[in-house]
């Protein structure tokens, strides 16, 4: 996304904000890229709740409490718009796909 365009970008993540920071250095660190969005830390999984995207298949497991991979397209009135949801982490939308959809409420 460009830095003129009128959207944001944001990642949630059950981890604490100290964990998420570190990760953020060491994708950078590898050179795997730049981390140019916001990323969140719900360590009490409230916004991961009300979403409903808490992966009860951790429910007997230390991460219990961690997400569905998520990614949810949100117009300005807080309405979602598009969502894609998945159960397995290594399927996330493309780029192209987010593109589309942002393009769609222009």
């Amino acid at each position: 996304m460009k830095s003129n365009e009128k959207a944001q970008i944001f990642a949630v993540s059950i981890d604490k904000a100290d964990n998420s920071s570190e990760l953020i250095k060491k994708i950078e660190a590898d050179g795997k890229g730049k981390i140019a969005y916001k990323l969140l830390s719900d360590v009490d999984a409230k916004t991961i709740d009300a979403y409903g995207l808490r992966d009860e298949r951790y429910a007997d497991k230390s991460v219990f409490g961690i997400p569905r991979p998520s990614v949810f397209v949100i117009d300005k009135k807080r309405k979602i718009v598009w969502a894609k949801i998945e159960d397995d982490y290594k399927k996330r939308p493309t780029n192209e796909e987010i593109r589309a959809e942002l393009d769609k409420i222009k």
